[in-house]
């Protein structure tokens, strides 16, 4: 299996970072391809602007910068992307990847009866990290809400598909929660 890594923390000793590093072990330990995309440290540029109309829209060519990562999308058979939750949403960086490089025309059409999507065949695996515990989450139904977004808004629109996981109170919780969250990652991933 092909599996392509998409994560977005500045801080390469972040738990972020650490999710990701586990999920690329255990893929490679399950024998996979991995390639990882740092946007950071990619410096990706998050603004969606005319260039981007331009080949979503009216036909120009897709700009270099967005055709390597539509060409890792088409490599990966499951990608994983991995994020801290910052105001109850994924930080602009990624919420900019989605908007430039899931564009009409690569990942979702429209036809007469409203949108295709055009990335089927494809796993995703959604790492949430947040501060707040899981239980408040759940009861403010913050967690629904973000399942609702990745899952049938982004990736399941796009023809994938898709389960979002929550690892809570990440910043405030104890080492042992922490490293229980790292050894739950192999359940994922088979």
């Amino acid at each position: 299996m092909k599996h392509l890594i998409v994560y977005t923390h500045f801080n390469p000793e972040s738990f972020t970072k650490s999710v990701v590093t586990e999920i690329e072990r255990v893929n490679l330990e399950n024998g996979h391809d991995v390639i990882v995309i740092d946007l950071y440290k990619d410096g990706f540029n998050p603004v969606l602007d005319q260039k981007d109309i331009g080949y979503m829209y009216q036909g120009e060519p897709v700009p270099e910068e967005i055709q390597k990562y539509h060409d890792l999308i088409n490599w990966a058979d499951h990608i994983s992307f991995v994020y801290p939750l910052w105001w109850a949403q994924m930080p602009a960086i990624l919420k900019g990847f989605i908007d430039r490089v899931f564009s009409n025309g690569y990942a979702f059409t429209y036809d007469e009866n409203g949108a295709v999507g055009l990335l089927t065949g494809k796993k995703v695996n959604v790492f949430i990290n947040t501060g707040a515990p899981n239980e408040y989450y759940t009861e403010i139904g913050m967690h629904k809400s973000l399942e609702q977004t990745n899952n049938d808004g982004i990736f399941e629109f796009c023809g994938m598909e898709s389960k979002t996981v929550f690892f809570g109170n990440v910043a405030m919780g104890t080492d042992e929660e922490r490293k229980a969250y790292l050894e739950s990652i192999k359940t994922y991933y088979s």
